[in-house]
């Protein structure tokens, strides 16, 4: 049963990752981000100080990526996300094939029987791309 309950926890604990890539410019920590869809919306005049690539498993949710993408852009200083756009895709295929021989001798004759099995996985997940901005 403890087994099991770690197990299930482990697992629980895998599909709540959000991974986090940055590469950009940081500046002193801010605390209010505004959040944009199109750079067309931002009024302001600004700069584009880093890109972001946020991935995760289909079960977590865009709002909980969402809100790990804030984080970071506090984190990192921006004044504003431009969120780009989210994506879903099959990642990860992989096949497993498991064969077995058998080997009979009788007498003048020797048989060889092998049979096998192939199992396919894969794994959906989503991706958001966004755009961190520092107002001028």
């Amino acid at each position: 049963m403890r087994t099991r309950l770690a197990f299930v926890a482990l697992l629980l604990l895998i599909a709540g990752c959000t991974k986090i890539d940055y590469i950009g410019e940081e500046f002193a920590p801010t605390t209010q981000v505004d959040m944009y869809f199109s750079e067309a919306d931002v009024t302001q005049d600004f700069h584009v100080m880093g890109h972001l690539v946020a991935t995760a498993g289909d079960i977590v949710s865009a709002e909980k990526m969402q809100k790990k993408i804030m984080e970071k852009a506090r984190e990192k200083g921006a004044d504003a996300v431009i969120i780009l756009g989210l994506e879903r895709y099959t990642s990860g295929q992989s096949t497993n094939y498991h064969e077995k021989s058998v080997t009979k001798d009788d007498k003048d004759k020797t048989k060889t029987t092998t049979s096998g099995s192939s199992s396919t996985s894969s794994e959906e997940k989503k991706e958001i791309r966004a755009t961190f901005i520092k107002y001028k």
